[in-house]
């Protein structure tokens, strides 16, 4: 469950007031009055979350694997050694 809601036998009750105090109190050390100057969204947006960023799965890897492959390493001497 995030803290944004809690349900209670199923039914949406708001937000977790509860929860979001103790992040904003303790986990972000606000002030009271600093806590009860953020907006909700304020709030996500300091507890990380609503950041919109997705994280790099592994297609998205493979797709810029393909875009930008590595070049080929040189050739130290040591390898062309071993070659002959």
């Amino acid at each position: 469950m995030t803290p944004q809601q809690r349900t209670t036998d199923g039914q949406s009750t708001g937000l977790d007031w509860p929860t979001l105090i103790r992040a904003g109190l303790v986990g972000l050390r606000l002030t009271p009055d600093q806590f009860w100057q953020l907006t909700p969204a304020e709030l996500r947006l300091m507890l990380g979350q609503d950041t919109g960023a997705v994280p790099l799965g592994r297609a998205g890897l493979d797709q810029l694997m393909h875009a930008f492959p590595d070049p080929a390493a040189p050739k130290s001497p040591e390898n062309r050694s071993s070659e002959r």
